[in-house]
């Protein structure tokens, strides 16, 4: 390690600006399987989820982590960091916040297309107020809630800019190895025609300004995405997705500023066998900070009376190999690189992130999975202080 201390202090928590964004997939790589329908009148009501318990060791290499999101699930830009005067943190985790519901509803109408919808929460992404200390309680909060009509999709699903095709079976709540992948849910109205989809998304902006991350509302052109997705082989994928975007800040009585943003991201499945498939995502562009590993790097960043998008590139690849029918491995490997004009953002930012994970996983039946997963995590910022994180998770899952 090198530079100045820049040790993160105490109780260090997640940027609570990232709000909805540390939600995740389905981990353990159990789906969402259709557990109960029933039809009232021309409607077919669905319904199902699991449930899961997590146990988490976290060893941070440079200073403290409070209890929040952080230790929850695999946060990378709240890993501490110092040039060598940190001291290590270990933390042991129990939690249920992950269990997951799900609504769903379809009708055919006269007119020969189908009306649905869908509604999703669990309870990890609005934890609320519940602590630890007596009754570990937690509030609902809101994934998914869409309108379908046809090939139209009105609501809150995943981004476009995202292949859900691509996940990995991972014990991590995000599964996705987080600080390579794309990863956002948010209001859109989407139109998809075979395997192309184009969708008018809702626009924020996170903005750098002499170091201080924040949110902006300020937003007036939706993100505009495209995608597409066509099947590789027997169960594979490959996709290419686009984003171009207006940044925009606009602060009572000083900033006012617009910039543009764009990003590519290239994702797949490849399976090589009856047990062994390869899963990737490749990403970059100029100001798509917020899509990208929970919002490691802000969009841009202020330059005088103007805002400079921050150029990133991130990726990450998976190898899943079943050893019998009901025992299988992921292993992972990631990264996330940005490029930051120190100048402009000061040298306290994130330079990089590199993680890999393996696990082992077993399912008894088909609705049960247990298993145990490791990740090691190193971050690094501007200034070349750093910090790791070594994190060993044993989870169990009942899918209904």
């Amino acid at each position: 390690m090198n530079g100045n201390d820049t040790h993160t202090g105490p109780a260090r928590r997640a940027p609570q600006w990232l709000g909805s964004a540390v939600a995740a997939t389905l981990a353990c790589g159990a789906g969402g399987a259709q557990a109960g329908e029933a039809k009232v009148g021309d409607t077919l009501l669905s319904w199902g989820g699991y449930v899961k318990l997590d146990v988490l060791y976290s060893s941070f290499s440079e200073g403290e982590i409070a209890q929040s999101t952080s230790r929850d699930l695999y946060v990378p830009s709240t890993i501490p960091v110092s040039s060598g005067g940190g001291e290590s943190y270990d933390a042991l985790d129990f939690h249920a916040k992950e269990t997951r519901l799900f609504l769903g509803a379809k009708t055919p109408l006269e007119n020969g297309v189908t009306l649905g919808a869908h509604i999703e929460f669990d309870f990890i992404v609005n934890q609320g107020n519940g602590n630890e200390v007596v009754t570990n309680a937690y509030n609902p909060g809101l994934r998914r809630a869409f309108i379908t009509y046809g090939n139209w999709l009105l609501g809150q699903d995943w981004s476009t800019f995202h292949n859900m095709g691509s996940l990995p079976e991972t014990l991590d709540f995000v599964a996705f190895p987080t600080d390579g992948t794309v990863f956002s849910r948010q209001p859109m109205v989407r139109y998809s025609a075979g395997n192309f989809s184009i969708a008018a998304e809702n626009p924020e902006t996170t903005i750098n300004s002499a170091g201080t991350v924040s949110a902006k509302n300020d937003g007036r052109v939706p993100d505009l995405m495209a995608r597409w997705i066509a099947p590789v082989g027997n169960g594979g994928n490959f996709g290419i997705a686009g984003v171009v975007r207006q940044l925009s800040v606009d602060d009572a009585g000083g900033l006012d500023a617009t910039e543009m943003g764009y990003g590519v991201s290239v994702s797949g499945k490849l399976v090589l066998g009856p047990s062994d498939d390869i899963r990737f995502q490749a990403n970059w562009g100029d100001g798509i900070g917020r899509y990208i590993g929970l919002g490691i790097s802000a969009d841009a960043v202020v330059d005088g009376n103007d805002i400079e998008p921050i150029g990133i590139a991130a990726g990450y690849v998976a190898y899943r190999h079943a050893w019998t029918g009901k025992l299988r491995t992921t292993v992972t490997a990631s990264a996330f690189q940005a490029d930051n004009d120190v100048v402009l953002t000061g040298d306290g930012v994130t330079k990089s992130v590199v993680s890999g994970s393996i696990n082992l996983l077993y399912s008894p039946v088909s609705k049960i999975t247990v298993g145990a997963e490791y990740r090691h995590a190193e971050r690094e910022i501007e200034s070349g202080a750093d910090g790791s994180l070594d994190r060993l998770q044993f989870s169990a899952k009942y899918v209904f």
